[in-house]
């Protein structure tokens, strides 16, 4: 059964959040084969960019840190969300009647394609769409943005959701996934005390089964 990759590839000219040089991955040669006889690399890696996901202590004064966790390698069910006709606020409109019993995750599909270049004008969710997520017993709410909320005094989507102990990934690349349940995979670095660290996430593939449409027009 081959897995479809979700992640975003790391690369030097990737998509990062407000075009933020602080945010860019910088790969740089530290050996070269011709002088030492092999080649070896350093990758300097924001924990922000690409695909990651992110712990209460990103938002949350005292919130817990990745060494607080012992849940990757992960494997669960999400709902695939499609919100690419949508409003550009992904609010309560949007979410209240998903069917989320059963679920351990939410996925936000707002684009069609891979992200390329930074949208300013990016959709995001509420803060009073993720109140309403964090009723239920998420593990994960996703979306295939840099980030999850814009412009919110006090970072509420992040605080409803990271609050309830739901964990938020950012970055995924769901382009190719179609609305409805997925079974999907995780794997992190294994990173001790950070607020947030870089994600590898796979979809299983459909195996001759019907997806309900959640496709919001």
């Amino acid at each position: 059964m081959n897995w479809i990759a979700v992640s975003q590839p790391i690369h030097e000219d990737m998509a990062v959040y407000r075009n933020d040089p602080q945010k860019r991955p910088v790969i740089e040669t530290s050996r070269e084969l011709a002088v030492h006889g092999m080649h070896e690399s350093i990758l300097h890696l924001p924990l922000h960019t690409g695909t990651h996901i992110d712990y209460p202590l990103h938002a949350l004064p005292g919130g817990k840190s990745s060494s607080d966790y012992r849940m990757f390698p992960a494997e669960f069910d999400a709902l695939v969300v499609d919100v690419t006709r949508a409003p550009v606020c992904i609010g309560l409109d949007e979410v209240r009647d998903l069917p989320l019993p059963g679920v351990e995750a939410v996925f936000i599909k707002t684009r069609r394609t891979l992200l390329r270049r930074f949208d300013p004008d990016f959709p995001w969710l509420t803060g009073e769409g993720a109140a309403w997520l964090a009723q239920f017993p998420l593990r994960f709410v996703g979306i295939d943005q840099l980030g999850i909320e814009r412009n919110q005094p006090d970072h509420p989507t992040h605080r409803h959701l990271l609050g309830r102990d739901i964990l938020i990934i950012e970055g995924l690349d769901l382009s190719s996934i179609d609305a409805g349940r997925r079974r999907f995979r995780a794997f992190s670095l294994g990173l001790r005390g950070v607020e947030a660290e870089p994600l590898l996430v796979f979809a299983a593939p459909v195996q001759g089964r019907a997806q309900p449409s959640l496709t919001f027009w």
